[in-house]
């Protein structure tokens, strides 16, 4: 992949992570549905936050990452947006996995229409995730957890453009779910793009699906 397809696949990246965050906390009914807009994107209607301070955490999220990917392009290895019961125990998490963010592929997609398919593809499934995933308990909060290397955490610490928004490792009891079961959603394998998306839940069965 030259510089420029890094550059590229980059902000598709981001784009696609900033719409799918947005989306799921839509459909997973963390916050009301009024703080929420409907926007056109990949030539479907999505769903967009309109609340200042969370707006504020997502836009310092992808801040983050793009930062990784710009220090290192393969350091960013799996993105969780993780939910969590009132005890702060992980209960679900939607996994972006970034085995190979530097595809070397043969097919072109020059126009980006078999990305923006696949896009759309995965946000039409996640918008039926929720008749799939069990009901999120009472009270429950969500971060957006990023797997990296040390170099790359320590990196990230040092630059001034992340100095306000610090990042700390996390316990493993706050980011491994046990018990799990597993939804694929989808798998993005195009020029700029490689990625497998899944959620994971606790399995409890006496709770209410949605």
């Amino acid at each position: 992949m030259s510089t420029q397809q890094q550059i590229v696949g980059a902000d598709i990246l981001l784009e696609f992570l900033e719409v799918a965050f947005h989306n799921i906390l839509y459909v997973r009914n963390l916050y009301p549905k009024e703080i929420f807009v409907r926007k056109q994107i990949y030539g479907i209607a999505t769903q967009v936050s309109e609340h200042p301070e969370l707006n504020t955490y997502l836009k310092e999220v992808l801040n983050s990452i793009r930062e990784l990917i710009r220090h290192d392009e393969n350091s960013v290895r799996k993105i969780n947006l993780c939910f969590y019961n009132q005890d702060k125990t992980p209960v679900e998490q939607f996994v972006f996995d970034l085995g190979k963010l530097k595809a070397d592929l043969a097919v072109h997609d020059p126009f980006f229409l078999k990305t923006e398919e696949a896009l759309r593809t995965f946000c039409l499934k996640l918008s039926t995730s929720g008749s799939y995933l069990k009901r999120l308990p009472e009270n429950a909060t969500f971060s957006i957890q990023i797997h990296t290397h040390e170099a790359a955490h320590a990196a990230l610490n040092e630059n001034p453009r992340c100095e306000n928004f610090p990042w700390i490792e996390a316990e493993e009891d706050m980011t491994e779910i046990k018990e799990q079961t597993l939804l694929p959603l989808k798998s993005i394998n195009t020029e700029y793009l490689n990625l497998q998306m899944y959620a994971l839940e606790k399995e409890n069965k006496n709770e209410e699906k949605q």
